[in-house]
């Protein structure tokens, strides 16, 4: 049997509450998942090449599945109960409509005027706690290295919560981090991640710098965009032509119905689902891109976007806004996406021209 204790915290605001959404609290289970899904994401360890992903995650997360299950040999345990009862939307955290963390936080924001209060649990930046976790490790002598390999990179690139893929519930080791790039090569696809970076001069920096590229990828531009825009000469966000285009389409999807789509779409290979609102009060102004349509013609599913965005604290505590491009959650080529029920095919050339933006630097 291998034991160790790691000592992390919260670097950025965490909405990790539960059942009760007024209760923010750091929870074995969801630790558990993010191990899961960076085994997952990275294609399980390099020491059982040759094995299944999936007959590899039983045998390190156990299983339920069959008649017979599987216990698992990897225990975690938290030093203490870790909650919060502060409760906070959009507003609270000093990120309104139209401002640079408002971009990343949109789902949080309150409408007074219909009645609905968007503020969830919440370990506000004022507040962000350090915690213990004890791991113990009752599996192979010969994998504990892996399984500490793994804590690391989910000490380096793991958060928790809601809009932890936005920069929210980031994580740090609280002292002693262990080598990122040594870590990810004990996994057989370290390749799964590809990590790219900006400077920052604190969390919250990150955050801002991470909602400006991003907005600037996805964003249309409206105004900004206008051929009537003040010098320099617009368009002047860089994934305006894939905005315009997805725009485009679902002007066509609006207008016509059945309509033979006139070329791809792209952000969706972002996350879905997109809702598109048009102005016009002529006709329905709304377009709903889906995955697909389920039983009962009901919306199927979520896509996740496999853009994760990151803020970084090294062990000298430097600070980064990192960009994480998870290959394995990449959009698959042979699927479309479904405008109000049409289907059009979906491009990656949004997705791939990001990872190529000259102000990211490769990382570690």
């Amino acid at each position: 049997m291998n034991q160790a204790t790691y000592s992390f915290e919260l670097i950025t605001p965490c909405f990790c509450a539960g059942a009760d959404p007024t209760r923010a609290e750091i929870r074995v289970p969801s630790i558990r998942g993010q191990l899961r899904w960076w085994f997952r994401a990275l294609g399980g360890f390099g020491s059982m090449r040759g094995i299944a992903v999936r007959e590899q995650e039983c045998m390190v997360f156990g299983s339920t599945a069959g008649e017979t299950g599987r216990a698992s040999p990897l225990i975690l345990r938290l030093d203490r109960p870790i909650s919060s009862r502060v409760v906070m939307d959009s507003d609270a955290m000093d990120a309104p409509v139209l401002s640079d963390k408002g971009y990343l936080l949109f789902p949080l924001r309150s409408n007074p005027k219909k009645g609905v209060y968007a503020g969830r649990g919440v370990f506000p930046a004022s507040a962000l706690p350090r915690f213990d976790l004890h791991v113990v490790w009752r599996g192979p002598e010969g994998l504990w290295a892996d399984i500490q390999a793994l804590l690391g990179l989910f000490g380096h690139l793991g958060s928790l919560g809601f809009r932890s893929r936005r920069g929210m519930g980031a994580l740090a080791f609280a002292h002693d981090p262990p080598d990122l790039a040594g870590a990810l090569r004990h996994f057989s696809n370290p390749q799964g991640v590809r990590i790219r970076t900006m400077d920052a001069a604190s969390a919250d920096d990150a955050i801002v710098k991470l909602a400006r590229w991003l907005k600037d990828w996805r964003a249309h531009g409206r105004t900004t965009d206008h051929p009537t825009a003040r010098a320099p000469a617009p368009p002047h966000n860089s994934g305006f032509p894939y905005a315009k285009a997805d725009h485009d389409q679902g002007a066509n999807a609006l207008a016509a119905t059945g309509r033979a789509p006139n070329g791809p779409t792209f952000r969706p290979a972002l996350g879905l689902p997109v809702v598109q609102f048009f102005s016009s009060r002529s006709r329905p102004n709304v377009v709903n891109w889906e995955q697909g349509r389920g039983k009962g013609n009901e919306a199927k599913g979520r896509f996740a976007s496999p853009v994760v965005l990151r803020p970084h604290r090294d062990a000298r505590g430097h600070w980064r806004a990192l960009v994480l491009f998870i290959e394995r959650h990449r959009w698959p080529t042979d699927r479309p996406v479904y405008l109000n029920g049409q289907a059009y095919p979906v491009a990656l050339a949004l997705y791939e021209a990001m990872q190529q933006d000259k102000r990211l630097e490769r990382f570690p």
